[in-house]
C-alpha cells in the first residue's frame, strides 16, 4: 500500500497530462481562423509582456520530467558521425534514423560528402511531443491562475521554440508573475518596424542616406507611396546577370549530374506583411515537371478568409498565417489603421511579397516590359521550394506602416518551427528591451534543425546621433545575418544638352519627354530659396512648369523631389550626386517621371552648361544597360557593427563584440520582384515588376540559396549550413580587388563579415565549424551564467565559454588586452582523407600562431585547433586578417579574424 499510492498518483498524473495534450492539440488545430477575435481588443492601448518559464520548450526538452520523454531533435557533432570529439550530450540520440551520403550536386567542385546521419526533425505529430505540450498547457494554465491571469486574455501561447505565453497584464500579475518561482523572466513587449526590403517605383531613400535621417521610422513608411505607381502590376524577381550567369551554370552542372537542385521538397518561410497569392511567382501551375505534395513532415496550414480564399494556396504556396494579437493590444483598435490592408494573410505593403517571391518564386516567368525595355525572364533562388508565409506587420495611424509587436514575431517563429520550415527568413528590427527571449526563441528554432536568415538592416554605419537605429540589427549567433551589397548592373539613361554634348547618368524613369525641353536648376525657381535646390516639398515656384529641374542630392528623399515637381507640373528630374562607388549601380527609378542620376564629372558639366546658357535645354533618351561594373561593393544603408554604445548591447549575444556581424553579404541593389496589385484571375502571360534596395532583398536571396543548400546536403545542421556559406563566400571584387564601402574605401568585415556570398562554391565548402546545442548552452552561460542555469537542460552540466570561442566560422576578440587563445575545430565534410594547411594574413600589429598548422582529417573526422592572439601594437580601432585552411585541392576553409588589441601582454 505504500507503494501503490505513489504510483496510482503517478498514473493519474501522466493521464491528466495526455488529456491535457490531446486538448492542446486540438485548441491549436481549431485556431484557424485569425480574424475571429479581430477588432474586439481594447480601444486603447496596453502594455503586453512576455512571460518566460523555467520548463524547456519541446525544441529542446531533453527529458527529466518523470514519464515524458525527450522531445529534442537529435543535433549533429562529431561524436554523433563517429569521428571522436567532445560528446554533445543531446540525449537524443535515440531519434535518429539511417540516411545516405549526399554528393554535392550543385556549384563547383565536385568531391563526394561523407556518410552522414541524416537527423530527424522534431515530430510535432509523436506522442512524445503531444505529451510534453499537454505539460507545458498544464503548467501555463497554473502559472496564470497563481497570478490571477484570465486564460481568455492570453495572446500568444509558446511551446515549441520557448515555454510561457503573452498577456496584457495589470501591475499586480506583473509583479505576481516576477516573483514566481516557475518564471524565469517577465519581458515587456514592443511595436517595432520591419526590415525587410523597399518595394517601390522611386528610390525614395536615395537622398537622404547622408543627411542624418536614417535613425526613424519615416524612411520604413515612406515606400508605400512609391507603389501607387505600380498599382495593378506584378513581378518576380530580377536576378541580374552575375546571378543569371550563376543559375545557368547551375542548371547546366545538374543536367550533368542528372541532379535537379532548386529547392525541391524545401520549404521557406517569410516572417513579414504577408504575401499577394494572385501573383505569378506563386503559381504552380507555371512549374515543370509539377512540383511534389509538400515533405511529409510539414504541419502547417493555410488561413482563409473572404479575401483570401483556400484556392490561394496551392503546392508552391502551402502555408499563410497572420499574427495581430499583440499588435492590437499594444496600440488599441482606434490606432489601428487597416485601411487599405487586409486582416488576413494578403500583403498589401509590397515587403512580403517581394521578398517570397526573391527567395522561392516559380522560374522562368516572362516580364512585361519596363517602359520599353525588357528585363527577361524572372526567378526565384529556390523556384521548386514551398512557401510559407507569416503575417505580423501592420499600419498604425501613429507609428505608421510595417509595424509589429515583438510577441507576434515570436508567435510566428514558433508557428513556422512548429509547422515545418526548413529556412527561415526573419526581417525584425534589433529591439533591446527584449533581444534575450528573442534570441532562445531562435535559438530553439535552430535547435528545431531550422535554418534562420537575419537581415543585416537598413540603417547604414553606426554613428553618435542614433547608434541604435544603425548598428547591425542581429547580433545573435543562432542565424546568418545578411547585409546589402551591388552587383555588376549598370542602367544608364543618356542626358543629352543643347549643345550637344552627350552625358551618360544612371536611372529608369518613366514617363515621356520631348526632346531639346527646358532644363532649370531648383535654386533658380525658389518658392523657398534655402530649400528649392533640393526641391524640398513646397520650395519650388510655377516657373518650373514644362521643364526638367535640376536638384542637388543629400537633403530630400527622391519621391518627395519627385512629387514636389510633379505638382508644380515640372516635365522630369536631374538629380545630382557626389560620385559614390556604390550609388553607380542605383536607378533612380519613378513610374510618374523621368529621373536621372548624374555624379561626378557628368554632374559638373550639367552645371556649367546651364549656368553659361541662356536657354539652355535638354533630351533624356531611351535607358540601355551593361553588367561590366566593377561588383560588389557596399551599400551604403547597409547596417553594419561593431556595437559603438555599451548600454546598447544585446543580452545573451555579443556583449563585447565578439560574435562578427553580419555574416556575410548578398546583392541587394536595385533588383526587381514580385509587389501587390489588382487581383488579375485570368490570363496573364506576363508580369510587370517593382524595383528594390536593401538588406531584405540580400537576406531574402541568401535563404533561397540556403534552401538549396539543405535540400542538397539533408544531412547538414544549420550551424554547418551557415558555416559553409560563411567559408565559401567571396572577399574579393569580380575584377580581383578588394571590396569596396559606399565611399570607396576597403570595406571591413564588420560591414561585409566573411564577404559575398557564393552559391556556386557553398556545398562543396571542404571543412564546416559545427556547433552543438551544449557549445550553444556553454556560450549563454559565458554570457549570464545564472539565466543560462534556468534555461539550459536538466541533466546538462554547464561550462561557460567567451563569446569569442563559440564555434563559429569568423573569428572576433574585443577589449583584447595581453595574449588570448581562441578555440575552435572543424568536421571534414569532403569524401576523403585530406591534408589541411594553415595560411594566416594576421591583424596590423598582433601575432597568429595556429596550432597544429597541418592536420590529416577523415571523411566526416573531426579536429581541434587553437589560435594565438598576441598584440604586439595597441590600438582602439579593430584590426583584420584571415586564417584559411587549404588542402592543395580546391578547397580554401577561409576566417576573417578581428582583433581590438587595447593593451600588450605583461
Amino acid at each position: 500500500m505504500t507503494m501503490a499510492g505513489p504510483l496510482l498518483l503517478r498514473r493519474a498524473a501522466l493521464a491528466v497530462l495526455v488529456l491535457f495534450s490531446l486538448l492542446s492539440v486540438l485548441l491549436a488545430e481549431g485556431d484557424s481562423s485569425a480574424s475571429s477575435n479581430a477588432g474586439t481588443g481594447s480601444a486603447s492601448a496596453h502594455p503586453v509582456y512576455l512571460v518566460h518559464l523555467r520548463a524547456a520548450a519541446v525544441a529542446s526538452y531533453r527529458g527529466g520530467v518523470e514519464g515524458l520523454p525527450a522531445t529534442a531533435a537529435a543535433q549533429a557533432d562529431p561524436d554523433t558521425t563517429g569521428a571522436g570529439g567532445a560528446g554533445s550530450g543531446s540525449g537524443a540520440s535515440s531519434l535518429s534514423q539511417p540516411g545516405h551520403s549526399r554528393q554535392s550536386s550543385f556549384g563547383s567542385g565536385g568531391s563526394h560528402g561523407p556518410s552522414r546521419v541524416r537527423l530527424p526533425r522534431v515530430d510535432m505529430q509523436s506522442a512524445a511531443v503531444k505529451s510534453y505540450m499537454g505539460y507545458l498547457a498544464f503548467l501555463q494554465a497554473r502559472v496564470m491562475e497563481d497570478a490571477a491571469v484570465d486564460p481568455s486574455s492570453v495572446l500568444h501561447s509558446y511551446k515549441v521554440v520557448s515555454s510561457g505565453f503573452a498577456a496584457a497584464l495589470s501591475p499586480s500579475q506583473l509583479q505576481q508573475l516576477q516573483q514566481h518561482p516557475a518564471v524565469v523572466a517577465v519581458h515587456r513587449s514592443s511595436t517595432i518596424h520591419m526590415l525587410s526590403t523597399r518595394p517601390s517605383t522611386s528610390f525614395d531613400w536615395l537622398d537622404s542616406v547622408d543627411s542624418g535621417n536614417l535613425a526613424g521610422s519615416a524612411n520604413q513608411t515612406r515606400h508605400r507611396r512609391g507603389l501607387k505607381g505600380l498599382q495593378g502590376r506584378r513581378g518576380l524577381l530580377h536576378v541580374q546577370r552575375q546571378q543569371q550567369a550563376q543559375q545557368q551554370a547551375l542548371q547546366q552542372q545538374q543536367q550533368q549530374e542528372g541532379a535537379q537542385v532548386q529547392g525541391d521538397g524545401m520549404v521557406v518561410g517569410v516572417v513579414d506583411s504577408g504575401i499577394w497569392p494572385e501573383h505569378p511567382s506563386f503559381s504552380d501551375k507555371l512549374i515543370s515537371p509539377p512540383l511534389s505534395a509538400p515533405p511529409s513532415s510539414w504541419k502547417g496550414r493555410c488561413e482563409p478568409t473572404k479575401d483570401f480564399p483556400a484556392s490561394a494556396c496551392n503546392r508552391k504556396l502551402i502555408g499563410a498565417r497572420v499574427f495581430y494579437q499583440g499588435f492590437q493590444e499594444e496600440v488599441g483598435t482606434k490606432d489601428w489603421d487597416l485601411k487599405g490592408d487586409w486582416l488576413s494573410p494578403r500583403d498589401s505593403t509590397g515587403t512580403g511579397t517581394w521578398l517570397a517571391g526573391a527567395a522561392a518564386g516559380s522560374a522562368n516567368v516572362p516580364t512585361a516590359p519596363v517602359f520599353g525595355s525588357s528585363i527577361g525572364r524572372l526567378s526565384g533562388v529556390a523556384p521548386r521550394a514551398h512557401l510559407a508565409v507569416y503575417k505580423v506587420s501592420w499600419k498604425s495611424k501613429t507609428l505608421g506602416g510595417n509595424v509589429a509587436s515583438t510577441v507576434d514575431v515570436a508567435a510566428a517563429v514558433e508557428a513556422a518551427t512548429a509547422d515545418g520550415v526548413h529556412v527561415l527568413l526573419v526581417a525584425v528590427k534589433w529591439d533591446p528591451a527584449t533581444t534575450y527571449f528573442e534570441s532562445l526563441h531562435y535559438f530553439n528554432a535552430h535547435l528545431a534543425r531550422v535554418t534562420v536568415v537575419f537581415t543585416a538592416g537598413d540603417y547604414g554605419p553606426p554613428s553618435t546621433d542614433a547608434p541604435e537605429y544603425r548598428n547591425v540589427a542581429h547580433y545573435n549567433p543562432f542565424g546568418l545575418t545578411v547585409g546589402a551589397s551591388t552587383t555588376s548592373q549598370r542602367y544608364f539613361t543618356t542626358v543629352t544638352l543643347g549643345n550637344g554634348t552627350v552625358l551618360q547618368g544612371r536611372g529608369m524613369g518613366g514617363g515621356t519627354i520631348k526632346p531639346k525641353l527646358p532644363v532649370v536648376a531648383g535654386a533658380a525657381a525658389p518658392g523657398n530659396v534655402a530649400a528649392a535646390p533640393y526641391c524640398k516639398p513646397g520650395s519650388l515656384n510655377k516657373g518650373v512648369k514644362g521643364k526638367v529641374v535640376v536638384c542637388i542630392g543629400g537633403r530630400v528623399l527622391l519621391v518627395d523631389m519627385v512629387q514636389e515637381v510633379l505638382a508644380k507640373k515640372g516635365a522630369g528630374v536631374i538629380l545630382l550626386r557626389d560620385n559614390l562607388v556604390a550609388y553607380d549601380t542605383l536607378i533612380p527609378y519613378d513610374a510618374r517621371l523621368p529621373v536621372v542620376l548624374l555624379l561626378g564629372s557628368e554632374r559638373s558639366t550639367l552645371q556649367e552648361y546651364i549656368g553659361g546658357t541662356a536657354s539652355p535645354k535638354v533630351t533624356i533618351a531611351q535607358r540601355a544597360t551593361s553588367g561590366a561594373g566593377e561588383a560588389p561593393a557596399m551599400l551604403l544603408i547597409s547596417s553594419t557593427g561593431p556595437v559603438t554604445d555599451p548600454s546598447l548591447t544585446p543580452e545573451p549575444a555579443a556583449p563585447t563584440n565578439d560574435i562578427l556581424k553580419p555574416d556575410l553579404i548578398a546583392p541587394g541593389v536595385c533588383l526587381f520582384g514580385a509587389a501587390p496589385g489588382t487581383v488579375a484571375k485570368a490570363k496573364m502571360k506576363s508580369a510587370a515588376v517593382a524595383m528594390a534596395s536593401g538588406t531584405g532583398v540580400a537576406a531574402s536571396l541568401t535563404a533561397g540559396i540556403a534552401a538549396l543548400v539543405m535540400q542538397s546536403n539533408p544531412a547538414w545542421t544549420p550551424a554547418e549550413v551557415m558555416s559553409a556559406m560563411q567559408t565559401t563566400a567571396d572577399a574579393v571584387s569580380n575584377k580581383g580587388g578588394p571590396i569596396k564601402d559606399a565611399y570607396g574605401a576597403d570595406a571591413t568585415p564588420w560591414a561585409m563579415g566573411q564577404g559575398h556570398v557564393s552559391a556556386a562554391k557553398v556545398v562543396d565548402p571542404g571543412l564546416v565549424y559545427p556547433a552543438s546545442s551544449d557549445d550553444f548552452y556553454n556560450f549563454l552561460a559565458g554570457q549570464d551564467a545564472t539565466k543560462a542555469a534556468e534555461v539550459k537542460p536538466a541533466h546538462l552540466t554547464l561550462a561557460p565559454i567567451h563569446a569569442f570561442n563559440l564555434n563559429r566560422a569568423s573569428i572576433s576578440v574585443s577589449r583584447l588586452q595581453g595574449s588570448v587563445i581562441v578555440k575552435r575545430r572543424v568536421t571534414n565534410m569532403g569524401g576523403v582523407k585530406a591534408t589541411y594547411t594553415a595560411a594566416v594574413v594576421a591583424p596590423s600589429g598582433v601575432d597568429v600562431t595556429v596550432q597544429p598548422s597541418t592536420f590529416d582529417i577523415e571523411p566526416a573526422g573531426a579536429v581541434s585547433f587553437t589560435v594565438t592572439l598576441t598584440p604586439m601594437a595597441v590600438s582602439e580601432e579593430f584590426v583584420f586578417g584571415s586564417l584559411t585552411w587549404e588542402d592543395g585541392k580546391g578547397h580554401s576553409v577561409r576566417s576573417v579574424i578581428a582583433v581590438q588589441p587595447l593593451a600588450l601582454p605583461a
